[in-house]
């Protein structure tokens, strides 16, 4: 079975074919649901954040108008709603409940625990980045969207992208090594 192009689910699905429509949504959904987990840090808050986004796509679907990407579109339409719930919320960290996906086969328990523990003091860590640089973070590693791309989304330059992007490893980096530091003096 072959599969449809974004270009023509979203045809037939402004033509008022519900399947389409259906399909198009469930192509998205839940990369758009482990974004949305990964920024959000918060399931509910997740789900929240996916309806609106899905519902902007319902009213706005025939504004699309082929620029980019429909992924980078729609995940442009993710940012923005994301962006505006962070503002609006005070900063509820915690993102340990998200699972992770570890290759059992591959690696001893203690590498599987010391990847484990490294995983999650990364994301304890990005949770206190300011916003925009999650975001940048979040959409060049997890979503490997390009710099170019990246700055289609959240309408601003690359060099504004590539600059948050590299602040945010700078901060991470000064992060991690602290937190190193501090573990290593406890022994």
């Amino acid at each position: 079975m072959f599969k449809r192009s974004d270009e023509s689910l979203i045809s037939k699905a402004l033509d008022g074919d519900e399947r389409a429509w259906q399909q198009l949504v469930s192509r998205y959904q839940s990369v758009l649901y482990y974004y949305s987990l990964r920024l959000m840090g918060d399931p509910d808050d997740a789900r929240d954040l996916l309806q609106d986004v899905l519902m902007v796509l319902c009213r706005n679907l025939a504004q699309f108008r082929g620029d980019s990407s429909f992924k980078t579109w729609l995940f442009g339409i993710a940012n923005y709603r994301a962006m505006d719930m962070l503002r609006k919320r005070k900063p509820v960290t915690d993102i340990d409940d998200i699972p992770e996906a570890v290759d059992l086969d591959t690696q001893s328990h203690e590498q599987q625990l010391s990847q484990a523990q490294t995983e999650r003091l990364v994301k304890q860590h990005l949770t206190k980045l300011p916003p925009e640089q999650r975001l940048v973070v979040e959409l060049r590693f997890y979503q490997q969207f390009t710099f170019d791309e990246i700055a289609v989304q959240l309408a601003v330059s690359s060099n504004t992208v590539k600059s948050r992007f590299y602040a945010a490893l700078d901060k991470l980096k000064t992060q991690l090594e602290v937190h190193d530091v501090r573990q290593s003096a406890n022994f």
